[in-house]
C-alpha cells in the first residue's frame, strides 16, 4: 500500500483461479467487482476510523476494458460521509491509473 497522497493503493495479486475466460485470458468480472467492493469498504473504514466493516447498500459498476491475468490496482476515494451513509468511488487499473478497467460507486451504511 502506498500512501503518498493520503489514500491507500490496494493490489489484487494475479492468480489462475481468478481467470474467467481462459481463451483470452481475462479476469472474471466477479473477481474485479469483489476487489473494488473490498477496497472501497477498507478505505472507508480506514478514513472514518470504523471498528467494524461498513455494510454495503448498493454498488454500481462500469466495466471499461478487459482485464488480463496481471496485478490489478485501486486507490479508492471517500467522496462523502454522512450520518448514516457514506459514498466511496474506486477505479481498478492494470497498466496505469489513466487506463481504468472498471469503476465502482459504492454506498455503505455506517
Amino acid at each position: 500500500m502506498d500512501e503518498s497522497d493520503g489514500a491507500h493503493l490496494y493490489r489484487l495479486v494475479e492468480r489462475e483461479r481468478l481467470v474467467g475466460n481462459v481463451q483470452l485470458p481475462a479476469l472474471h468480472g466477479g473477481a474485479i467487482a469483489a476487489f473494488l467492493e473490498l477496497c472501497c469498504a477498507a478505505e472507508l473504514a480506514r478514513v472514518a476510523g470504523l471498528h467494524t466493516p461498513p455494510r454495503p447498500i448498493s454498488i454500481n459498476l462500469q466495466y471499461i476494458a478487459s482485464a488480463g491475468p496481471v496485478p490489478t490496482f485501486s486507490k479508492p476515494q471517500v467522496r462523502r460521509i454522512g450520518r448514516r451513509v457514506a459514498v466511496v468511488h474506486g477505479e481498478a487499473w492494470q497498466l496505469g491509473p489513466d487506463k481504468p478497467i472498471c469503476a465502482a460507486q459504492c454506498e455503505f451504511r455506517i
